[in-house]
């Protein structure tokens, strides 16, 4: 709030008898009002100019004190807040340029383990805004097989080495370095990589691995592709020039 009213001050003994007026100001001075000293480190354009026009040489302005207070919450802050070695993967400009464009395929799984051995007919969705795979199966009526809702769900499909498949944890978007036990708070905590050294990398499979004729492996099953829609086509004519 308001520390001092507006009213006529009076200088400092042994001159009390006098009062404050433009002339007894300039900044990087010291004024006491009342028994309380104020430092004057800066004022605005305004009182810069009619200072100047009343012929005062301003003095440079002085730095400004730091606040113990909002120097130890500070640290408190940074300390609650500790930095780590996160990378940063922009994935929004993508996801802006191909919000809602779809690449779709169909696609033949040649179902040999099957008792009747039977083709199985399949649609690949290829989702450009992020580079996932969904795959629905087209049930032919009365054929006896019981309808699911998507023969893969939207995921990245990676591609497996001939060695199988790789365990659990070996294959992490973050590398730890060190995980130390429960501390502080019941709370864990571990220390992170941004080179990722040592990290297994996997391959998935982009647009460009896509084309009529390929052939893919989808948890172990060969899937064929045999054609795609007019969007599809026109796709791979502009960006690829197939």
């Amino acid at each position: 709030g308001t520390i001092v009213r507006r009213h006529r001050i009076p200088l400092p003994p042994p001159h009390e008898d006098q009062f404050y007026t433009i002339d007894n100001f300039n900044i990087n001075i010291e004024v006491i009002l009342y028994a309380r000293r104020y430092k004057i480190i800066d004022c605005d354009q305004f009182t810069k100019n009619f200072l100047r026009k009343m012929g005062v040489r301003l003095n440079p302005p002085a730095d400004r004190p730091d606040d113990p207070y909002t120097k130890d919450r500070q640290k408190i802050l940074e300390s609650m807040k500790p930095l780590r070695p996160y990378e940063r993967i922009d994935t929004l400009k993508q996801f802006l340029e191909h919000d809602g464009q779809v690449l779709r395929f169909f696609c033949v799984w040649d179902d040999a383990e099957s008792m009747f051995h039977d083709p199985r007919e399949l649609v690949l969705h290829y989702y450009l805004s992020d580079d996932t795979i969904a795959i629905k199966e087209i049930i032919p009526v009365n054929s006896g097989r019981d309808a699911v809702p998507l023969f893969l769900r939207r995921d990245k499909l990676p591609k497996y080495a001939p060695t199988g498949l790789y365990q659990p944890g070996t294959i992490t978007s973050r590398t730890v370095l060190n995980v130390f036990g429960k501390l502080v708070g019941n709370r864990g905590r571990y220390l992170l990589d941004n080179r990722k050294t040592g990290a297994v990398h996997q391959e998935f499979y982009r647009d460009s691995d896509l084309k009529i004729g390929a052939v893919i492996n989808v948890w172990g099953r060969k899937i064929i592709l045999c054609d795609c829609d007019e969007f599809t086509k026109e796709y791979y004519r502009t960006k690829y020039g197939i």
